[in-house]
């Protein structure tokens, strides 16, 4: 079960967590207008600015041995990675803003993806809280704020995230990596800095 409990933390690692929402959007009714170019220049330009360019200092630190492992599993660690995501995440904020000229909604998501990462930040100076249950909350938040403003109600995926939410949960705890108090709250923060700006642009 060890094996399974990995391959789940790395499927649903942390900064893939945006490129999933933005796969699931460019298929939503609301994008199909939308040339094929322009919607895989918004999933390339995800991955970069949300995926690659955040794990590119990672990478560079495991090489000095300033980072350990791939999840960057002790809280000492955690610091400069996380500020290189977060300004990554403003990074992205701008570009769906500026160049793909998103609703401000969606613009206003991102920049509650980088909010989230921000304040587990400073959690994680005095506490270890789950990046993956955050970046969970977030993809979750994320999909019911575009259903909300949206006004549709596809129950099957609210199912289908909440369940990979609860096994990305399970495996955090399952392989010691943290305990259930610290995957709720990042869950919790993940999804309200992601779902409630939904309500104010």
């Amino acid at each position: 079960m060890k094996t399974f409990y990995n391959i789940i933390s790395l499927v649903f690692q942390p900064l893939l967590m945006p490129t999933y929402a933005i796969l699931l959007l460019m298929n939503m009714d609301i994008f199909s207008p939308m040339p094929l170019l322009w919607r895989w220049i918004a999933i390339i330009g995800t991955l970069l600015f949300t995926g690659i360019l955040p794990a590119i200092p990672i990478w560079l630190m495991m090489k000095r041995g300033e980072v350990h492992d791939l999840f960057i599993s002790k809280k000492e660690e955690r610091t400069m990675p996380y500020l290189f995501s977060f300004l990554a995440y403003v990074f992205w904020s701008m570009f769906m803003w500026r160049t793909m000229q998103f609703p401000m909604f969606i613009v206003a998501m991102g920049m509650g993806s980088a909010a989230s990462v921000f304040i587990i930040l400073f959690i994680n100076l005095k506490w270890k809280i789950s990046a993956h249950a955050a970046g969970m909350g977030g993809l979750t938040g994320s999909i019911f704020g575009v259903c909300y403003r949206t006004a549709i109600n596809p129950v099957w995926l609210f199912v289908l995230i909440l369940t990979f939410s609860a096994l990305v949960a399970l495996s955090r705890i399952e392989l010691k990596a943290h305990t259930l108090g610290q995957v709720l709250a990042g869950f919790v923060i993940g999804f309200a800095a992601v779902f409630t700006p939904c309500f104010f642009f």
